[in-house]
């Protein structure tokens, strides 16, 4: 049962942190910072993608070719045996079943959204709320067809080793695992009932999503997947968007004192909103424009 339960958090979780699709006209929004010998693409992504989805634009693709290397938030260099390993560390509770943590109409909530994405009540009952969180947003995404295969962070990172470009990540597989597992238990619980509420909602609202990044639109971005996390947990915000968005700002700032063009592209979520990378780094000097 530990293995089965590992491999189904495994799949899922190979989502973390992200933002989603299915598009319109293909022109998601880009930044680009500039110095005298340096410059920076900034490009927004969808970690889940359908596979007949056209993300791409020429404006992407024409930033991506100039670009000598690509920033990613973090791969899995071990594949899914160390997703598994982290899952399984940092993810799972024996000791304080899930339904402990969690209001009694809570409870019957996340059941019937579990049973609705086809996850097992006994695989549930044995994640920290975190993982019942990304489980509850990301399965029903693949039963809808969307795939981590096809999400377009992987997309450029294959583009980018076929044509010889460095891959570099701000971030470690398991640095992102414990940005979740280091929330209090107040804050997992905020998380994993928003992500019962946006199941509730519908693919719909995952498809608006898709439409508000395809088409570049960052206010509606911004107001369907950050406000609702501030408002409902600041502690949420600051240790998934704005703590992380500084330390990205601040690995910048040392590639923008080198030369030669990068390419960043990152979670949508963490390039709108008045704390985005782009805003951070316009308020520490650098020259941040649209492209």
């Amino acid at each position: 049962m530990q293995i089965k339960i590992g491999r189904l958090i495994a799949a899922t979780f190979s989502a973390v942190l992200a933002l989603f699709a299915s598009p319109v006209h293909a022109e998601p929004a880009m930044w680009v910072v500039k110095d005298a010998d340096s410059t920076i693409y900034l490009l927004g992504t969808f970690h889940l993608i359908k596979p007949d989805m056209n993300w791409r634009s020429n404006k992407i693709d024409a930033a991506f070719k100039d670009s000598d290397e690509l920033w990613l938030e973090a791969t899995v260099d071990d594949g899914p045996a160390q997703l598994q390993d982290l899952v399984l560390r940092y993810g799972i509770d024996r000791k304080q079943p899930l339904s402990s943590k969690l209001s009694g109409e809570d409870w019957t909530k996340t059941q019937s959204a579990a049973t609705r994405a086809g996850l097992p009540i006994v695989a549930i009952e044995q994640m920290r709320p975190w993982l019942a969180g990304l489980a509850l947003t990301v399965a029903p995404m693949i039963k809808d067809g969307y795939a981590y295969e096809k999400g377009a962070d992987l997309q450029l990172e294959r583009d980018a080793k076929a044509s010889n470009k460095v891959v570099k990540t701000f971030e470690t597989a398991e640095q992102q695992v414990q940005f979740f597992a280091g929330l209090s238990e107040e804050a997992e619980v905020v998380f994993l009932m928003q992500s019962v509420e946006m199941m509730a909602a519908s693919s719909q609202y995952v498809d608006q999503m898709t439409n508000a990044w395809i088409s570049g639109n960052s206010e509606t971005l911004d107001r369907m997947v950050l406000e609702a996390m501030k408002a409902g947990s600041p502690e949420l915000y600051d240790a998934l968007i704005v703590r992380r968005n500084m330390d990205w700002c601040d690995q910048i700032a040392t590639i923008m004192k080198g030369a030669g063009t990068s390419f960043v592209a990152v979670g949508a979520g963490h390039l709108v909103g008045d704390q985005s990378v782009p805003a951070i780094l316009a308020k520490r000097g650098f020259t941040v424009t649209p492209y």
